[in-house]
């Protein structure tokens, strides 16, 4: 094994990632069934050497999931919203209630704690305002403390991603 095989400090959990993960993190993340192979011939290391710091990158949790992306206009989820969810006073107990509500929800794609005027900005999929407006309502009844809950319709969604910035991953 070479010396940029060595896994021992930038798999190992409370170490820094080093420049070959970075390497390969920028470019796994964009496609998660590229070949080692193919990852290795642009960095530097041998295929094996890549699969093993893949696999420790997956055991460590720094590559959380490898999902598809689906299109979401053929599975009828083609409208996107953005919800600004507002309680009438600070209620930490509506407040948990409405989170244990959003996690499970299909049609919620990202929620957010924020700090402003909205408690909580969901992002959502449905397939259209009467699908919603029936969501909506539900929250409203199994979390009454919910004062307000204002939408945006996307448009056009000008760019759609949740690729991160790897420094060193050039």
């Amino acid at each position: 094994m070479s010396d940029s095989d060595d896994l021992s400090t930038a798999a190992e959990p409370g170490h820094a990632l080093d420049a070959f993960d970075r390497r390969i993190l920028a470019r796994v993340q964009s496609d998660c069934h590229r070949p080692a192979e193919s990852i290795a011939a642009e960095i530097g290391l041998s295929a094996s050497a890549v699969q093993r710091r893949l696999r420790r990158l997956r055991e460590r949790g720094v590559i959380r999931a490898e999902v598809a992306l689906l299109d979401p206009a053929a599975l009828g989820a083609g409208l996107t919203l953005i919800a600004g969810i507002g309680f009438e006073r600070e209620h930490y107990a509506a407040l948990a209630r409405l989170r244990a509500l959003l996690a499970p929800e299909p049609a919620v794609q990202q929620a957010y704690s924020t700090t402003g005027d909205d408690d909580l900005v969901v992002i959502l999929r449905v397939a259209d305002m009467p699908a919603y407006d029936r969501l909506c309502a539900r929250w409203m009844a199994q979390v009454p403390q919910i004062g307000r809950i204002t939408t945006q319709v996307v448009i056009e969604p000008l760019k759609v991603g949740l690729a991160l910035p790897v420094p060193g991953g050039d």
